[in-house]
């Protein structure tokens, strides 16, 4: 064990991406994240990078440089970033469907994709008054369940924002079930509770979740597009905020009609450092197969041309009467 723990700081030094280090070890993933555990519990305070090729890289910070608030960055190494956003599994009620979540893996592995957004309520958590039937009973069981039927690949990065599910049990006994999946999975991410900016090159985007009714979130105004859990249902209000559809079958009374199920492949496309563009593809699954649903530009840099749109500006022409 002392020899393993010893080897891992070494190579933290050496700054050798996580999932390098476990298949060095031959450990599996639980193994390897219960090590990782032992190292933090014993005191090392380490910082942690994450590359848009899925990439995590621990470094042993030196400094009293703490993270504070819940913000991350995302090294993007190219021009485009290429993303997978879903939400509201709520794991645990009878509206789970988590073969859902392989069926998405395996989209993204077949289309070279490593980075996901969970938008929130990973769980149904335990409601004593509430209709809806459990699976799991506990809270406790419920995140074991989490972890043995959420999938693992090398080079993807589960990044979790937790919502007003999640949440009950902080109010009801103190249990932070966020930082329990990340001490058991160093690869799914933890981005904290209700709202989270997200860092790509010199532009940001936020990912929000209601933590209760009428909540107030202080999104900085410099960010200029929001993914949204909650809802349950896709929807694009004024280019601003997005809404992320679930991962599960939970129907939502709000809605006449049943809101499909599905996720976003979503496609960030840079221009001097900023989001220029965002290309958003609506995928439901039905039948356990993925048809597309819903395609969407969004322009955020105004007359911004693409290269590969053959030199058309994604704005109207001034002199157009459509």
């Amino acid at each position: 064990m002392h020899e393993k723990i010893a080897l891992i700081l070494s190579l933290y030094e050496e700054g050798i991406p996580l999932s390098e280090i476990q298949e060095k070890l031959k450990l599996s993933c639980q193994e390897f994240s219960e090590l990782l555990k032992i190292i933090r519990d014993a005191g090392y305070n380490t910082t942690k990078s994450y590359t848009s090729d899925g990439t995590i890289v621990n470094k042993l910070n030196k400094t009293l440089n703490f993270k504070t608030g819940n913000s991350i960055r995302i090294n993007v190494k190219d021009r485009i970033l290429r993303a997978i956003f879903y939400s509201d599994l709520h794991l645990g009620s009878i509206y789970e469907r988590p073969e859902y979540l392989n069926i998405v893996n395996e989209y993204a592995l077949a289309h070279n994709i490593h980075v996901f957004f969970n938008g929130g309520d990973m769980v149904e958590n335990v409601y004593r008054d509430s209709p809806i039937p459990l699976k799991y009973s506990t809270i406790e069981e419920q995140v074991n369940h989490v972890i043995d039927v959420h999938p693992y690949h090398k080079n993807q990065i589960y990044f979790n924002l937790y919502g007003n599910h999640d949440y009950k049990s902080i109010i009801d006994s103190g249990l932070d079930i966020a930082r329990i999946i990340e001490d058991k999975r160093y690869d799914m991410i933890s981005l904290g509770y209700g709202c989270c900016i997200i860092h790509l090159k010199d532009d940001s985007i936020a990912i929000v979740h209601d933590l209760k009714k009428k909540s107030k979130l202080n999104i900085p105004s410099n960010i200029n597009l929001i993914f949204r859990g909650h809802s349950h249902k896709f929807k694009n209000r004024e280019n601003k905020i997005i809404y992320i559809p679930s991962l599960s079958d939970n129907n939502n009374a709000a809605y006449e009609f049943k809101p499909l199920v599905g996720f976003l492949d979503t496609e960030f496309i840079f221009y001097n450092k900023k989001i220029a563009k965002v290309n958003i593809k609506q995928l439901a699954i039905v039948n356990d197969e993925i048809r597309l649903a819903n395609e969407e530009t969004i322009p955020l840099i105004p007359d911004y041309v693409d290269r590969r749109s053959k030199g058309r500006s994604l704005t109207k022409d001034k002199n157009s009467s459509n």
